[in-house]
Order: structure tokens, then C-alpha cells, then sequence
């Protein structure tokens, strides 16, 4: 269904001080319990404005679909070598060439 897409997978979090966690890459393999993806973790941090620590190499992560939150399918041009992220007024989001930014988080979730 999404095998071969970009994508940008958003972790559950469990409780407020779990830091919030987003992976941006291509899907290798997706299954009923799990998602197989190539790509960069984000971690936003909490600072006066919301930042994002990116991954400088790419890796391959599972991660179970019980922890996943929301995944949003990115372009298939998307650049992983160039991520870039800007504070859109109470969002940090990723941006997206072709296609709308997709949001990280929010102020109040961090």
C-alpha cells in the first residue's frame, strides 16, 4: 500500500515528558504489526522556540504500528539530504517543495 513512498511517521508519545519523536524517510517494507523505513529521525527540543535535532546519516528503523500516531505520505521527490524545518506561527513544520509543509508539533505538545 505505502511500500516504496516518502513519508513522515510520527511516534506516539505515552506521557508529557517523552521527548516527541518524527521519522522522515521511504517506506522498505509495511506490515500488519510493523513498518520497515530508510530515512532521518527528528527530535523536536524544547527551547523559547520550538527546534528539531536532525539525524545526519540515513538508517533503516522498525517500528511496531501500535506506537505509530500519524504518517503522512511526503512527495516522492522529497529530499532527504536537505530537511529543512521552519516555525509557521504556534507550528514547527517540515518543509515540503510541491506539496504542503507538514506539521511536527505544536506548542503546547512540547
Amino acid at each position: 500500500m505505502i511500500t516504496g513512498k516518502m513519508v513522515r511517521v510520527r511516534l506516539r508519545r505515552d506521557f508529557f515528558e517523552q521527548r516527541l519523536w518524527v521519522f522522515v524517510g521511504k517506506v522498505v517494507e509495511f506490515s500488519e504489526h510493523w513498518l520497515m523505513i530508510e530515512g532521518k529521525g527528528l527530535t523536536v527540543l524544547r527551547r523559547a522556540l520550538l527546534d528539531v535535532d536532525i539525524e545526519p546519516e540515513l538508517r533503516i528503523v522498525l517500528i511496531p504500528r501500535d506506537n505509530i500516531a500519524i504518517i503522512r505520505v511526503l512527495p516522492d521527490d522529497f529530499d532527504m539530504e536537505n530537511i529543512r524545518t521552519v516555525n509557521k506561527g504556534h507550528k514547527l513544520c517540515l518543509v515540503v517543495d510541491n506539496g504542503p509543509d507538514a506539521t511536527i508539533a505544536e506548542f503546547g505538545e512540547v
